[in-house]
């Protein structure tokens, strides 16, 4: 699909480790098909886990896949086979830069070290206006307590706090991401 033709590109950042016996695995599918659900493609690094799950979800609903997958991770397998659009990069920065330049909206899962820097790029980019504006979403409660201990005096200034946002469950992600944007409704979504 063409850039000038693509939807709005929503880069999901997760964890690798979490398999599809997981229930963070269906929770996650379902975020990939309420994002391709609203008209938005997903965008992920490329491989398993949450990335897998997302891009799954969304290939399901008949969404855009992109998958960002780096050389040094070529040993542990392709892209997942959910991915329609590849883009190979030669290292974790260009990966990296990627994600977070050619993404129009973010939403963070479950994940670890690699997530959280995923996650910080994509806060500072937008926060020192290196980008231009988007949403960016931690999806599930658990993160309502990871940002207040990252608010805590010597850590993350409040100002800093309007660049993200925290939703429940994965429609009410969807929703507030494709708040964002002008886009056709979908006819019915009566799923939660």
């Amino acid at each position: 699909m063409s850039q000038a033709h693509r939807p709005p590109v929503v880069a999901v950042f997760g964890s690798s480790t979490i398999t599809d016996r997981d229930p963070a695995y269906a929770e996650i599918r379902e975020l990939g098909a309420a994002l391709a659900r609203r008209g938005l493609a997903v965008m992920t690094g490329g491989y398993g886990g949450a990335m897998e799950a997302a891009s799954r979800g969304a290939h399901e609903a008949g969404g855009v896949v992109i998958g960002v997958t780096v050389q040094l991770f070529e040993s542990r397998g392709g892209a997942n086979p959910w991915v329609n659009e590849r883009v190979h990069t030669p290292d974790l920065h260009e990966r990296l830069r990627h994600l977070v330049h050619e993404a129009d909206a973010f939403v963070a899962v479950t994940g670890s070290i690699g997530t959280l820097t995923e996650l910080f790029l994509a806060w500072t980019m937008l926060s020192v206006k290196a980008r231009p504006a988007a949403p960016l979403v931690l999806m599930g409660a658990h993160w309502r307590a990871w940002l207040s201990a990252n608010a805590a005096p010597g850590f993350v200034p409040e100002r800093l706090f309007r660049f993200v946002e925290v939703a429940d469950t994965p429609a009410a992600t969807a929703e507030r991401v494709a708040a964002a944007f002008t886009l056709p409704r979908p006819a019915v979504d009566a799923r939660p």
